[in-house]
């Protein structure tokens, strides 16, 4: 009977080093992949967060505007035709910012903030029309009219800043 001991001994080491390199190969795979899910994650949490920060920034931007025309029109009632018209020119400017605002917001928010920015946009625009007509007529009719326009238009600044602050906290 022929010795098989060196056979034996060779299909044995060719079966160790087959199964080793294969599991080292296996291995290498595994954690390559386990890599690339990380750097996925990894990536797609800073997308969040740089969408998050824009977003916000998109709110607070629109949230400034917002306050900055309900401010600037809170004291003129009372005014003289000039200062009304003044006042007029005025509220213009802070209403063409906060349209630039609301724009980006239709850019960055989902439609429920998108919704409640339109709204504010919207109120402001009427409350250009209500400016107006009582620069052109400051009657006591009028004047009231302005000043319930600018109640309601302050109304809504406090649903979209809510529905701003719950949109972020959604992302």
């Amino acid at each position: 009977m022929p010795d098989n001991s060196l056979l034996v001994a060779a299909l044995t080491s060719v079966t160790a080093i087959t199964a080793s390199s294969l599991a080292s190969w296996l291995t290498s795979r595994g954690n390559a992949h386990a890599a690339r899910i990380q750097v996925n994650d990894a990536s797609a949490a800073q997308r969040r967060e740089g969408v998050r920060q824009t977003r916000r920034a998109a709110y607070l931007d629109l949230i400034e505007h917002a306050q900055a025309v309900a401010d600037g029109l809170r004291g003129v009632n009372g005014l003289s035709t000039t200062a009304y018209n003044a006042a007029l020119t005025a509220h213009r400017d802070r209403h063409q910012r906060l349209r630039r605002a609301a724009t980006l917001i239709d850019l960055e928010g989902p439609s429920a903030v998108q919704v409640a920015a339109s709204n504010l946009l919207i109120m402001s625009g009427t409350l250009s029309t209500a400016l107006a007509a009582t620069a052109e007529n400051a009657s006591g009719e009028n004047r009231r009219d302005f000043q319930e326009v600018l109640r309601c238009y302050i109304r809504l600044i406090r649903p979209f800043v809510d529905t701003a602050a719950a949109a972020l906290d959604e992302t």
